[in-house]
């Protein structure tokens, strides 16, 4: 029963920790709470049974690692929306542009 728990701990962890490097950060709260329980279990159970709980630490400071991650992104990443007008004008240029390239083809040879 303790591996389970240490095995399941340090999977979600490493999956908390993924996801909180990637820009999904906000989905690693999950995996990372689940990885937090389960490897407090183990490592309750461990000290129980006075064996070793080298590799459950280390679940463990992955888990605090990836909800430190998280929680900084969550609170120091700000989501801006820029100045769209700016964008809506390149965008009208790109089209003129391309409108213009195509009349300035030369489609002689093809007949349909």
């Amino acid at each position: 029963m303790k591996k389970t728990f240490t095995i399941l701990g340090f999977s979600f962890a490493v999956i908390a920790t993924l996801l909180a490097v990637l820009p999904l950060y906000k989905f690693s709260f999950i995996p990372a709470i689940l990885a937090l329980i389960l490897s407090v279990i183990a490592f309750v159970k461990a000290r129980k049974d006075e064996s070793s709980t080298q590799f459950i630490q280390l679940s463990l400071l992955l888990t605090i690692i990836s909800l430190t991650l998280c929680t900084y992104k969550s609170i120091f990443t700000k989501n801006e929306i820029g100045d769209t007008q700016k964008l809506e004008k390149r965008e009208e240029k790109t089209k003129e542009e391309a409108k213009e390239e195509l009349d300035d083809l030369d489609i002689d040879g093809l007949e349909f």
